[in-house]
């Protein structure tokens, strides 16, 4: 078995210990289970994908937006993160400017 290392941010790697524990295994376990999910589920190969899990994979690694992934998979936003959440794929990041207009609002809202 070989070994691999990562880099993670300190609170990442606090919140995995925390559900490691809660679920009695140990980080590595989920790391290595996930990376097993994902090859075996054909992520590695874009041709490999049908139809629906490339929408998905595009709209996680943030390739396609919201509002194009449930126009494509004729969805709402429910669905969408059920279906995310259902093959395994974590919810794209807001970008720093996208992050940026959040908070405005939210300053907005508590003013």
């Amino acid at each position: 078995m070989s070994n691999i290392t990562f880099n993670f941010e300190d609170d990442l790697i606090k919140k995995a210990k925390v559900l490691a524990a809660q679920n009695s295994t140990s980080v590595n376990a989920i790391v290595k289970d996930y990376l097993a999910h994902v090859v075996n589920s054909g992520l590695q190969e874009e041709d490999a994908m049908n139809g629906n899990m490339q929408i998905l994979f595009n709209y996680s690694i943030g390739k396609i937006g919201r509002m194009s992934a449930r126009r494509m998979l004729g969805t709402d936003d429910e669905v969408l993160t059920q279906m995310m959440r259902a093959v395994g794929l974590p919810p794209p990041r807001a970008n720093l400017a996208q992050e940026d207009a959040m908070l405005k609002d939210i300053e907005a809202i508590s003013l």
